[in-house]
């Protein structure tokens, strides 16, 4: 049985990587600033780190407390940056999922 911490950061990581691939359509179809090299890529960024954190984890990689670490960091920038656009849904699972990578490499820690 999976470890109550560690499921909740993969559920939160696999929704935050499916919420920025659909997030990168959206912007596409929106253009302007939210097509952007940079916002699309930040969000490529977030989704593909979000999919490899949760597959560390889910595996028992050693690597995946440091992923998740690096994922909350990727995944804070992201929330930033869909709040500055006014991509609130993205921001708001963006956010969360930082949350839950940040719980669980505290738990990991102490």
């Amino acid at each position: 049985m999976t470890d109550p911490i560690v499921q909740s950061a993969i559920n939160h990581l696999l929704g935050c990587h499916r919420r920025c691939a659909h997030q990168i359509r959206e912007s596409l179809d929106r253009g302007g600033e939210h097509a952007t090299a940079h916002h699309i890529d930040t969000l490529r960024d977030c989704a593909d780190l979000c999919r490899l954190t949760g597959d560390l984890l889910d595996r028992g990689s050693e690597w995946a407390a440091r992923q998740c670490e690096l994922t909350a960091r990727v995944c804070t920038d992201t929330a930033e940056r869909c709040d500055r656009l006014g991509e609130t849904a993205c921001a708001t699972v963006a956010r969360s999922t930082a949350a839950a990578c940040l719980a669980l490499t505290e738990t990991v820690a102490g």
